[in-house]
């Protein structure tokens, strides 16, 4: 517990160049060290304590190794941020324009609301429509490449299905048209999260074979996670393939294998997507959007609560319920966790899309 022999200061420190002395003093030597300005040659360097060093890769000059020296680690930024000019303002963005989706929403939400027959309450009625609104299971295309244009008919796709789904709840079709529009562009990714891991879930489970690596979408798309080329030219100046590693978010939750697990049943799957979106409306809204969504809540629970003890006669649902609860936490988690990429791809300038409605994609990956 020696101060550093160079500064004084007290605290552990470790035999740096032949000295006890402090990570500060040991680096600023090492620059100095290697500084093209500098005549004089330290006998005292331990190659193998540098955390970049590989004896195989050394380089050899006039009989003597010398580290390799990383670009990155020399100006202090990830490769691939390391020309990035934050007083550049020439930034080529891509124009997204959604204004014919809220068009198109806007003339869902002025039709007479969907009659579902045979559905006696509010959660019955939402899974019937969700049944009629994603469609029949379909035969999947394999693709090589993700572009721009399968990205923007995923948008599409979950948009007006949303917007759809959401007719078929009385309450939601007596809002003005203001609060219907602000409840939609809040939620439909959110809601398109949680159907995509269902119906891979679903999809698992009835084909067993069925590669871990690979992903179905239903706009019938079929992906090798493991070979595939996504496109982001169109997203970014920074290369594909660094830019869809820095919008993935890391970690392996597992929602699929629960949901595969609990394999719910198309009026739990219902409510699932029912919480999860109203929920995360409610706290990103606030307001007059968060009374309106706890409003709906309550209704779609107490209906919930006749579903299990009415229906399936099970009075202790609690854990059950506690377990489709659980997975819905787990997704606003990596909602919320996101975020920070997100933060820093602004500041970076790695996203370069410019939306007609910015507010439709916050938290959706790519705003």
């Amino acid at each position: 517990m020696q101060p550093c022999q160079v500064c004084q200061s007290p605290g552990p420190h470790g035999f740096h160049f032949g000295v006890i002395s402090c990570r500060a003093c040991a680096a600023f030597f090492r620059r100095a060290a290697f500084s093209k300005w500098n005549s004089l040659k330290c006998k005292n360097f331990q190659y193998h304590r540098d955390s970049h060093h590989n004896t195989k890769n050394a380089i050899m000059i006039s009989g003597k190794s010398e580290i390799p020296k990383s670009f990155q680690s020399f100006v202090g930024r990830p490769e691939m941020i390391l020309f990035w000019d934050s007083e550049k303002s020439t930034i080529h963005k891509t124009y997204i324009d959604v204004n014919f989706l809220i068009e198109e929403a806007t003339e869902i939400f002025r039709q007479p609301m969907e009659m579902v027959h045979l559905a006696e309450n509010r959660l019955k009625r939402l899974a019937v429509g969700m049944n009629s609104v994603r469609g029949k299971n379909q035969k999947y295309q394999l693709m090589t490449t993700i572009s721009r244009k399968e990205i923007s008919s995923m948008w599409q796709f979950y948009f007006i299905t949303v917007a759809k789904w959401l007719m078929h709840f009385t309450e939601f079709e007596q809002l003005d048209m203001e609060v219907k529009l602000t409840i939609l562009q809040t939620i439909w990714h959110v809601w398109q999260n949680l159907d995509h891991r269902s119906l891979m879930a679903f999809h698992q489970k009835n084909n067993p074979n069925f590669p871990k690596h690979h992903t179905i979408s239903r706009t019938g798309v079929l992906l090798d996670k493991a070979n595939v080329h996504f496109d982001a030219t169109w997203l970014s100046d920074y290369p594909s393939r660094e830019v869809g590693g820095f919008l993935r978010v890391p970690g392996n939750d597992n929602i699929t294998e629960k949901l595969k697990s609990l394999d719910p049943t198309d009026i739990e799957l219902t409510f699932m997507l029912a919480q999860l979106s109203f929920e995360y409306a409610g706290k990103r809204c606030q307001g007059k959007i968060l009374e309106t969504v706890e409003h709906f809540q309550n209704l779609l629970a107490d209906d919930m609560h006749q579903y299990y003890t009415k229906e399936l006669r099970i009075d202790n649902y609690f854990d059950r319920l506690a377990k489709l609860m659980k997975i819905n936490n787990s997704i606003q988690k990596k909602i919320w966790e996101a975020r920070p990429r997100m933060e820093l791809a602004k500041v970076f300038n790695l996203i370069k899309l410019d939306f007609s409605h910015p507010e439709m994609f916050i938290d959706s990956g790519y705003n």
